[in-house]
């Protein structure tokens, strides 16, 4: 069975999905057990995303997906029977540079296809076959919260993106050892996080892994369990319901005087253009939310482009992520578990079988951050 969208029918679907089976030396065949839903998921249903394949009438969704090895290819060496596996998204174009070097996040083309969003079908079926490139083990020990790897590496990738361009930087404070690629990097830095969604969660928790200081904001009051969340990281969070862009940033400032870096993952296309106007000098603002809707703001864009050139500011675009930033996010998770109990497991607040899969695309409750449907035992 798979669940997803179906061709020319409105709403989440099922539908008979056969058993892929291994036709190629270096083809993984994978009994999917977990997949997390998050914005991407409900958004393809809510806005009826159709981008099937040419020629397909079905696509599954699901693109954050924890599976078991059932069988490999002959060539395969690196995973075998029984091996814990999550999976990356993106498959390349094969033509431009960063696709060939497995960096398909990158693509210059935009020729590629992804699991469960673009072209190809998802991990809400009981089965994927794979490339072994593609196909990453999970260490003993994390099969309880590896289903998190997917989202944690896109944060992981904005925050490795921070850590490259503003090495720029030698001098941040009077620390040598908190220069931006330093191992302990994120001392005497002060970052914003909009958007306490799971993605903004996740890169909250990073952040403070490096120590960063950071405030996180969002819509909800401060007695919701996303605001909980951000307590258990010992960061700061400010209700932003009513509030203007300059209003944060001034509560951000106030407490720092500099915000070195800002990591947008909500998606609200309003503030996030807003905020630009208001950021500091030589900081970093990285967006990761996609609006879905169409909204025009007014800006000054003589002021923007005036404060960006004289401040030093950079303003980045992050999207997806590869295979090392699937290996980066499966080392930090048991980081963030070590320092943050609990943290991890608090996300999910709705655990669903597959059999439950419109209850699980169904709106989500007022206390609701993130969504588990267990495929299979």
């Amino acid at each position: 069975m798979g669940v997803g969208l179906v061709k020319d029918k409105a709403g989440i679907q099922s539908f008979d999905l056969p058993k892929p089976e291994i036709t190629q030396p270096d083809h993984v065949l994978v009994r999917v057990k977990q997949v997390g839903l998050d914005g991407t998921d409900f958004n393809i249903v809510r806005y009826d995303l159709q981008d099937m394949a040419d020629g397909q009438e079905t696509m599954a969704l699901g693109h954050e997906l924890l599976g078991v090895v059932e069988r490999v290819g002959s060539d395969v060496r690196s995973l075998a029977s029984g091996d814990t596996v999550t999976m990356t998204v993106r498959r390349g174009c094969g033509q431009c540079q960063p696709c060939l070097h497995n960096e398909s996040d990158m693509c210059m083309t935009g020729l590629f296809t992804e699991r469960g969003i673009h072209k190809l079908h998802g991990a809400l079926s009981e089965y994927v076959v794979d490339e072994e490139q593609y196909v990453v083990k999970v260490p003993p020990g994390l099969e309880d919260i590896a289903v998190l790897t997917e989202p944690l590496s896109i944060v992981e990738k904005a925050i490795e993106e921070i850590r490259i361009i503003q090495s720029r930087m030698l001098w941040t404070c009077s620390h040598q050892e908190h220069r931006y690629l330093s191992d302990d990097w994120g001392g005497c830095k002060f970052a914003l996080v909009v958007g306490a969604g799971p993605l903004g969660l996740l890169g909250a928790a990073l952040l403070r892994l490096a120590d960063v200081a950071t405030v996180v904001t969002d819509i909800v009051p401060k007695d919701h369990p996303k605001a909980q969340r951000v307590a258990q990281l010992g960061a700061s969070y400010v209700e932003g319901h009513g509030k203007t862009a300059e209003q944060l940033m001034e509560v951000c400032t106030i407490t720092a005087g500099n915000l070195d870096i800002v990591l947008e993952a909500s998606g609200a296309a309003d503030m996030a253009v807003q905020i630009i106007q208001y950021m500091t000098r030589d900081s970093i603002y990285v967006m990761t939310g996609i609006p879905r809707e169409g909204l025009n703001v007014q800006v000054d864009a003589g002021q923007i482009v005036r404060q960006m050139v004289r401040y030093n500011q950079v303003l980045v675009g992050s999207v997806n992520s590869n295979r090392t930033h699937f290996e980066m996010a499966l080392r930090d998770i048991p980081r963030i578990v070590s320092r943050f109990p609990g943290f991890l497991e608090g996300l999910f607040t709705r655990r669903l079988p597959l059999a439950r899969y419109e209850e699980a695309f169904a709106a989500k409750g007022p206390g609701d951050i993130k969504t588990l449907i267990r495929v299979s035992e």
